[in-house]
């Protein structure tokens, strides 16, 4: 019994790895459409909003990620969050040929270094990642506490971003919104194993994932692609395993070869992504600064 339980296991999670990595194709898809759509409009804030409801290319953006969610939860169900989620590392790799494509341009190379850069390092991490997850029964005031915490977290991002210029506000946005997101991963996986309550952790996953859509939105209207979604990709898989780690209890496979591993893997992704974000675009990112430069000029 013990022999094929195990086989059981294994089995999900192999299982949980695919649908991961289908649902990491639908999510490359829908970020590239949603940066497209986003990058159109020159509104901001609910205006932008407004815009975008009406834009069937956005609405294609969003069923791409409401299927890459379904696929995501069906993964969260069979295997631990802390190796599932990782696994959108290759959402980088993806969306860039995509937005490439639909860009008219082509991926230069050193996107391409940077992009393995990105996904060997965070691949790395997968090393250390639990490869079971031990079942857990959580308290209501400990996915409270869990859930306050994440939000204080995530203000402080919003207020920090709306405090800087240039290419540094989309990079902390998209922070944000890989928190929310990597949040949101976690409540999922505390859903549907029947960690906690059923409607207080699906609540707060939606609230999560909501939070997530729409700093990630702004990080893509006016940082472009490659640095927030770089960056969301680097901060919701690390978020995931410290959630996965500290509230689940799933464990981390430390050994000093492995710790050695995933330091690296952490490292070459940081390089990745300072990378991205200095091949990202040129153009202005303070959109109402830019229409003020461009009034003076005229004048």
């Amino acid at each position: 019994m013990d022999g094929l339980g195990q086989l059981v296991r294994v089995g999900n999670v192999s299982l949980a790895m695919l649908l991961a990595l289908v649902s990491t194709g639908c999510y490359a898809t829908s970020a590239v459409l949603q940066e497209r759509e986003a990058s159109g409009p020159s509104v901001q804030g609910p205006a932008l909003v407004r815009q975008l409801i009406r834009r069937p290319w956005w609405w294609l953006a969003v069923l791409a990620a409401v299927t890459a969610a379904g696929l995501h939860i069906a993964a969260l169900a069979l295997g631990p969050l802390s190796l599932v989620q990782p696994v959108g590392v290759l959402t980088l790799v993806m969306a860039l040929p995509l937005g490439a494509r639909l860009g008219k341009r082509e991926v230069t190379p050193g996107e391409w270094r940077a992009a393995a850069a990105v996904a060997i390092g965070l691949a790395a991490v997968l090393a250390v990642a639990p490869h079971h997850a031990p079942a857990s029964r959580l308290s209501v005031m400990a996915v409270l506490w869990a859930a306050l915490a994440i939000g204080v977290l995530v203000l402080i991002l919003v207020g920090l971003a709306a405090r800087l210029r240039g290419r540094g506000a989309p990079v902390v946005r998209a922070a944000a919104a890989a928190t929310s997101f990597g949040f949101a991963s976690g409540m999922t996986r505390i859903a549907a194993t029947g960690s906690a309550p059923f409607l207080l952790a699906a609540a707060l996953a939606v609230l999560g994932a909501s939070a997530g859509l729409g700093l990630a939105q702004l990080a893509y209207r006016n940082g472009g692609l490659g640095a927030p979604l770089a960056t969301q990709i680097l901060v919701d898989p690390v978020g995931a395993v410290i959630i996965g780690t500290t509230l689940l209890g799933e464990p981390l496979l430390l050994t000093p070869a492995r710790a050695v591993i995933g330091l690296a893997g952490l490292a070459a992704t940081a390089g990745g992504i300072w990378a991205l974000t200095r091949a990202g675009p040129e153009h202005p990112v303070d959109l109402e600064l830019a229409a003020d430069e461009a009034a003076d000029e005229a004048a």
